[in-house]
């Protein structure tokens, strides 16, 4: 157990307020890295919506290409196997390190359409795709494209979760920080702390998550995440230690009439 001694003179049977520049940082850390991950977490959850309904949005439009006979059933399958891969692709470009890590834990790289042939196969008729008849491969790739639009149910129920956990981080977020600006004896400067703090923590966080590929490797969410929070504490840390620096600025700042 480790104690903090606190050097001055102080008259007995009294409380002193004592200026304890460790909290301060400990709820600037807080507070940048509970905002950088509700963020994180409600932006993945859009993503991952964004992802399911255009699989089947275009899952949909080729089912009805195949009914009128515009293309073959063959044709729709592999055209639904590379749309379902570039839209994965595509949507895992613009998902946070440490919402990547776990869908990389999940699937870092796609199955080969031959694969998948054959898997289906075996499942429907116990045999090699090229073992099979000519209507059986039909039925085969009918399977592709109903899989195509077919969303992981563990993900869909994850999304779920990722939403209402992101929205409860933010709500937290705002009450430490309108918790520190309606205590304090001036209101304006305080905000502007706040914000800088936090602010520090976001883009911590965010220039971490530049790091967590080269650092963890695909496929460890576990290690994303730590490093994205590490991140995120640091920077709200160095935010605070910046608010403190400008500590004459911000007030000044705060006198300051902007018509």
């Amino acid at each position: 157990m480790t104690y903090e001694v606190v050097e001055g003179t102080y008259a007995g049977k009294q409380e002193h307020s004592i200026d304890d520049p460790i909290l301060d940082k400990a709820v600037a850390a807080l507070e940048g890295s509970a905002l950088k991950f509700s963020t994180d977490a409600i932006s993945d959850a859009k993503v991952r919506q964004s992802y399911a309904s255009n699989i089947k949005r275009v899952t949909s439009e080729v089912k009805q290409m195949v009914s009128s006979k515009k293309i073959s059933v063959k044709e729709a399958a592999e055209f639904c196997y590379e749309m379902r891969n570039q839209i994965m692709a595509e949507h895992r470009k613009i998902t946070s390190a440490q919402g990547l890590a776990v869908a990389e834990r999940h699937k870092k790289t796609p199955p080969s359409l031959n694969d998948l042939l054959d898997k289906y196969s075996q499942k429907k008729f116990s045999n090699v795709f090229s073992k099979l008849t000519p209507e059986q491969k039909n039925a085969i790739y009918y399977e592709i494209i109903e899989s195509s639009s077919r969303d992981n149910p563990k993900f869909t129920t994850a999304n779920k979760r990722l939403k209402i956990i992101g929205k409860v981080g933010t709500i937290f977020t705002a009450i430490l920080a309108t918790h520190e600006i309606l205590n304090a004896e001036n209101k304006p400067k305080e905000a502007v702390k706040q914000g800088i703090q936090i602010g520090g923590g976001v883009a911590g966080g965010s220039l971490a998550g530049l790091a967590v590929t080269p650092f963890c490797g695909p496929g460890a969410p576990v290690c994303a995440i730590a490093v994205v929070l590490l991140g995120s504490i640091a920077g709200g840390v160095a935010g605070s230690v910046v608010a403190d620096a400008l500590d004459e600025e911000i007030e000044e700042f705060t006198h300051w009439a902007i018509n």
